[in-house]
């Protein structure tokens, strides 16, 4: 499972939208797959993660079975016309982009969010998320 949620926490810094506000991002998105280098992946059946976006910041949560949902990332984000800057400020994991200002295009299309970007470490990854709230 930690193996699961480490792979998974990989592309989480991946946010948001092409030519929209803050209000467009608002609310709660849960993971629906991704591409990583090339490598298509389906999002987990046995946890589920969702972010919470607010005014200029977010929760990453996982959700697993009925347990209290468990916040493992958390920090700021600033939309710039296509692009979304994400400061991560909280990791439940170790990391070395606490504190890091990364930047990555988005777009959304009715409750549809696709993210795109480079990973500090390199990968390329593009996901998506569906709006639950």
């Amino acid at each position: 499972m930690k193996t699961l949620i480490t792979k998974s926490l990989a592309g989480f810094y991946l946010i948001l939208i092409v030519g929209c506000s803050s209000s467009d991002v608002e609310g709660k998105w849960q993971y629906d797959g991704g591409v990583y280098n090339g490598k298509a992946r389906n999002a987990a059946t046995e946890f589920s993660m969702q972010r919470t976006y607010k005014s200029d910041t977010y929760e990453a949560f996982l959700l697993e079975g009925q347990a209290q949902p468990e916040l493992y990332n958390s920090g700021t984000y600033e939309i710039n016309g296509d692009s979304i800057l994400i400061t991560s400020k909280f990791s439940s994991q170790p990391s070395q982009n606490d504190n890091v200002t990364i930047t990555y295009k988005f777009k959304t299309e009715g409750n549809k969010m696709t993210t795109s970007g480079v990973l500090p470490n390199g990968m390329v990854v593009e996901e998506y998320w569906k709006k639950v709230d």
